[in-house]
């Protein structure tokens, strides 16, 4: 579902550009070499962008991040560079297209910067017409509402009624998706995304998964109060989820511990392992924390009957080497290389 989602926005991006490189055409559109140019590139960023969704779309938290940036630059570029302002107005409406990928594939601290740089691009638009008094503010009022809706209002929409479906989903589930506290996926969540995911999954050689536990944590929590022992776990949880690729999931699975499940090669289980390890420490922390790390991995394929079962196995046996990591005083990794038989599916068990 997701590939598709981003595709489809891969596809949209494209007829965009197509879109904005019409207004070279249409009256009181970009007029004069400048407004030319910013139109062409921002047209070519869209381009570029569409093309990214349709080959990569499972892009990281950084990457989503930097195409939400760069595509409101465009989008200002194109409404800014047009001569009518009522042009550059209509223009913004696709902002409501890079809002609905903020909605639906972002958090919410990064969808309400979205609807803020909404706000703030059709604002400067609407300033701009007026300071230069070709248009009344009654000209430009029917576009600024028809702009606010499409890049204001409906990534709110989106974004509640996408928060609406998850919590429908954990509902039935009896098990929520993310974790309140630190906004990553939730030990449920964990099976859910790489049930979704798991023909990307089950391309890579292995399934690994990183167990992560704070060493200093407890120290924290009761010599620092509480309060400081939820914003280290917030601070190392948002470092994590920005770290990983994009196809590989973060999960809270216990007080003072994370998980991650990647598809990795042979070779990259202990790349994945000590980035992870690495990625919990910063010096910029008021309270810098280490990190246990245990690792296990398990051969592809991963049935679709099976993939709790295997995330299961996984974590657990990450969990033994983690203690073990612990015991031996901490800020280490230790990797599980035994490499047990592949998850059988229940038609291989009903032969045997």
């Amino acid at each position: 579902m997701i590939s598709a989602l981003s595709g489809g926005i891969g596809i949209l991006s494209i007829l965009t550009a197509a879109a904005w490189i019409g207004l070279a055409w249409v009256p009181g559109g970009p007029d004069g070499t400048t407004g030319r140019v910013a139109l062409g590139v921002a047209s070519v960023g869209a381009v570029a962008v569409g093309i990214l969704l349709l080959v990569a779309p499972r892009t990281g938290p950084v990457a989503r991040v930097v195409f939400l940036g760069a595509a409101d630059l465009g989008c200002a570029l194109t409404a800014l560079s047009c001569s009518d302002a009522r042009v550059g107005l209509a223009s913004t409406v696709t902002l409501g297209l890079v809002g609905s990928y903020a909605a639906f594939f972002t958090s919410r601290r990064v969808t309400a910067g979205q609807v803020a740089a909404s706000a703030v691009v059709i604002a400067a638009v609407l300033v701009v017409g007026l300071v230069d008094g070709e248009q009344s503010i009654s000209s430009l009022y029917p576009f600024a509402v028809q702009a606010a809706f499409a890049g204001v209002f409906l990534t709110v929409i989106l974004h509640y009624g996408f928060a609406a479906i998850g919590s429908r989903n954990s509902l039935q589930t009896g098990e929520p998706m993310r974790d309140q506290l630190t906004e990553v996926l939730t030990r449920h969540g964990l099976y859910s995304a790489a049930s979704t995911s798991l023909g990307a999954l089950n391309r890579k050689d292995y399934l690994v998964v990183v167990r992560v536990h704070l060493d200093q944590f407890q120290d924290i929590a009761v010599g620092d109060g509480r309060e400081r022992g939820e914003q280290v776990l917030q601070r190392v949880a948002s470092r994590l989820a920005q770290g990983v690729r994009g196809g590989d999931f973060v999960a809270r699975t216990g007080d003072a511990e994370f998980s991650a499940l990647a598809g990795v090669t042979h070779e990259g289980v202990r790349i994945f392992a000590n980035r992870f390890r690495e990625l919990v420490f910063s010096v910029e922390d008021p309270v810098p924390v280490s990190a246990s790390v245990g690792v296990a991995f398990a051969p592809t394929p991963i049935p679709s009957t099976g993939v709790q079962v295997a995330i299961d196995a996984l974590l657990d046996r990450a969990e033994v080497v983690m203690r073990s990591a612990q015991d031996a005083g901490g800020d280490r990794v230790e990797i599980d290389w035994s490499v047990p038989d592949p998850v059988p599916t229940p038609n291989a068990e009903a032969h045997t």
